[in-house]
């Protein structure tokens, strides 16, 4: 976020609401944010006037306006806010500490965070044991933390990897496309 009260007034406000302990307490703060918000409507500013003119001497009403002539341009806008939003979110653990006691609730990324730190405890046991442990110690000091991180690293990347070719051509394609003939 990037207009925060802090971490206490979150707190006291999400425990309020009764998301504590709740799969929306990942979605529901997430939702509307301060820069997506100037984001949209920047981009919406910058649409010409014209296309709005062309479709009221046309007949059509202010809903229509938007729903057939503003919203399908907005399209390119809505995938960047929606993919800042997604990897935002994909990558935030911190929510799952502070709000979520259930562990059927547990985001990956906690889950992922959770092992790479008990791999690095489980190697530092393991070497302390120094052949204590025979073939657990062995096993245990193969598996260094360096390559339990890259592995975690390669998990928490590749569902973002499939998700943006998805939204791309959105990027790709003109903001307007030929919406507006000169």
């Amino acid at each position: 976020m990037y207009f925060s009260a802090g971490l206490i007034p979150m707190y006291v406000t999400m425990k309020t609401l009764g998301l504590t302990n709740s799969f929306w307490v990942y979605i529901l703060p997430a939702i509307v944010q301060p820069f997506n918000i100037i984001l949209v409507k920047t981009y919406v500013e910058s649409m010409p006037a014209s296309l709005q003119e062309a479709a009221e001497i046309d007949g059509a009403g202010t809903l229509r306006v938007f729903f057939r002539i503003i919203l399908p341009n907005m399209t390119p806008i809505l995938a960047t806010v929606a993919i800042f939003t997604a990897v935002a979110q994909w990558n935030s653990f911190q929510d799952t500490l502070l709000y979520i006691t259930d562990q059927k609730l547990y985001s990956l990324q906690y889950l992922l965070y959770t092992y790479t730190n008990q791999a690095s405890s489980l190697a530092q046991a393991a070497q302390n044991a120094q052949g204590n442990l025979g073939a657990l110690a062995t096993a245990a000091t193969t598996q260094t933390p360096t390559s339990i991180r890259m592995t975690v690293a390669v998990l928490v990347v590749l569902p973002i990897l499939f998700i943006y070719p998805l939204f791309q051509r959105y990027f790709v394609k003109g903001i307007m496309l030929g919406a507006v003939k000169g």
